[in-house]
């Protein structure tokens, strides 16, 4: 593991970050968290949206490990972060730019706080944290050169072919799903397009809390979530993918 990890990266390759947690309910939470939130976002400006995954059955949602935690409805607050919420799970994301983890997880400590005013939520199940991250670059021979990643399919070396792969690596408590994407694209609002490489690192904490002893423990299992990913990410970048993006240290 990275023994110092950046404070700051000068070429910031962040393009996605959400947290979320898992939680049963005899209830569908989406019926009642909307309300719920609206009461805690007093001064806010949040804007609500059905999302199209609310148009199927409930039973086929929950018949559906890919869809049961799938987001059924999406509060943008502030047009800085983002509520997501399903029948049983509940996310917070940020809008880009970053925010900063301080200010990003102080909105996760209030919204995952109104867990403990739905009385339909009988345990937390667990809880993740993913930070989805393009590197740009051009796409050439030393494409994968940027990674600590050595992999070899028939005796032949991956070093610039076009290349999907997901991984999962688990380090008690935490299991990191890992997916890297070369090549890939990334359009910005201006509608201008880069070509670089994607890297999603979901991290997950799968055990089981009563919901008081949840957010009584959040903020130290926030810390330690996102250390753990925070650090599996620079540890997956090779010294010269490191040096690309100007880390900077405090």
């Amino acid at each position: 593991m990275t023994t110092k990890l950046p404070t700051k990266l000068g070429k910031e390759p962040l393009i996605d970050v959400v947290c979320g947690v898992n939680f049963d309910s005899d209830t569908p939470a989406e019926t009642l968290l909307p309300g719920l939130l609206l009461q805690k976002l007093v001064g806010k400006q949040p804007k609500f949206e059905t999302l199209p995954m609310a148009q199927l059955p409930q039973a086929l949602r929950d018949s559906d490990a890919n869809l049961k935690n799938a987001p059924l409805m999406r509060i943008v607050v502030d047009d800085q972060f983002t509520i997501l919420i399903g029948s049983k799970w509940l996310g917070v994301g940020c809008q880009m730019p970053y925010a900063g983890w301080s200010a990003f997880s102080d909105m996760i400590l209030a919204v995952f706080g109104v867990l403990s005013d739905l009385p339909a939520v009988n345990d937390i199940n667990g809880h993740s944290l993913k930070y989805v991250d393009f590197i740009r670059g051009q796409v050439d021979t030393e494409s994968l050169s940027r990674f600590n990643l050595d992999v070899k399919i028939a005796n032949r070396k991956l070093s610039n072919q076009t290349t999907h792969l997901r991984m999962e690596i688990d380090e008690a408590p935490f299991l990191h799903a890992v997916t890297i994407m070369h090549p890939a694209t990334a359009t910005q609002p201006d509608g201008e397009a880069f070509d670089g490489v994607l890297v999603d690192v979901d991290t997950y904490r799968i055990e089981r809390f009563t919901v008081g002893e949840f957010l009584m423990q959040l903020p130290d299992l926030l810390e330690a979530i996102h250390i753990a990913n925070k650090a599996f990410f620079f540890d997956l970048l090779s010294k010269a993918g490191l040096q690309e993006l100007d880390p900077q240290y405090d």
